[in-house]
């Protein structure tokens, strides 16, 4: 019974909608991880650094415990023809920096390349968020493979997120170059992997995923894409911290003037002008 009941929770036929590329379903969650990580960042702003930290603890459990989940509930789902699918090891980009979050985030050893960890994690599920090409095979949107990997990337990306935006790392553009060299390091790792099995092209460094492009390009492509998402990361997050000053920096004068004006009228009361 309880297996039963199991196969048709993971199955990908437990409804007949079906998710494609930006469709309802696909902006739905969209707008459900990218704006509940803006939310939570904005409700965190202000609260005491122990609120903070225990918020990037949450997600860096969440990140690392749905990808060991992922491996236990795979061969109860027929997306993967019930056994375990070794595309989900870590030689992918977001898989690779999923497993070094909860070292980043506990480890202070690690804080060196925290920054890196944080940029990397909210490049690589943007990127995959977008064009989530592994997730549009008219599937449902609430089946287990759906569910799972969106759910993934939108914990990736809301830790890094959050990391850069009230944790300990700040971010700026002339250490972009650290983050060219971890997207290197990946493209050694995910090539290492490639050879190993023969039969996977992780980082889509390969050049079977997209043929159209001659085999020897794909490596400078694919770093060269990673690289220009985390600059646009960069110019975003700078954009923004220039907004947030610039309102908080008129919310401020704002408030001086009427300190300033209560004052006066204060005085003029206590003179008997009023």
């Amino acid at each position: 019974m309880l297996n039963k009941w199991a196969l048709w929770l993971f199955s990908e036929n437990n409804s007949d909608m079906q998710i494609s590329l930006f469709s309802f379903w696909h902006i739905f969650y969209l707008v459900l991880i990218f704006g509940g990580a803006i939310l939570l960042a904005c409700l965190l702003r202000k609260r005491s650094g122990k609120a903070k930290d225990v918020t990037l603890k949450i997600f860096a459990y969440l990140t690392i415990g749905i990808y060991i989940a992922d491996f236990f509930i795979m061969p109860l789902s027929d997306s993967y023809s019930f056994g375990i699918s070794a595309w989900k090891l870590p030689f992918n980009i977001c898989t690779l920096v999923g497993v070094f979050v909860p070292f980043a985030q506990f480890n202070k050893k690690f804080k060196p390349i925290k920054g890196v960890v944080a940029m990397l994690a909210m490049a690589s599920a943007v990127m995959w968020m977008v064009y989530p090409g592994t997730a549009l095979g008219g599937e449902p949107p609430f089946s287990f493979v759906i569910f799972q990997t969106f759910m993934y990337h939108g914990f990736l990306f809301t830790w890094g997120f959050l990391t850069v935006t009230i944790g300990d790392v700040k971010l700026h553009i002339k250490h972009c170059w650290k983050d060219l060299l971890g997207i290197l390091v990946v493209l050694v790792w995910a090539a290492f992997g490639n050879a190993v099995y023969d039969m996977y092209d992780w980082f889509f460094i390969t050049g079977e995923t997209f043929p159209i492009f001659p085999k020897w390009v794909m490596p400078f492509f694919v770093v060269a894409l990673v690289f220009v998402v985390c600059l646009a990361l960069y110019g975003i997050t700078h954009l923004v911290r220039f907004i947030v000053c610039k309102i908080e920096r008129k919310k401020s004068i704002k408030q001086q003037k009427q300190i300033v004006e209560e004052d006066k009228k204060s005085d003029q009361i206590e003179k008997g002008e009023v």
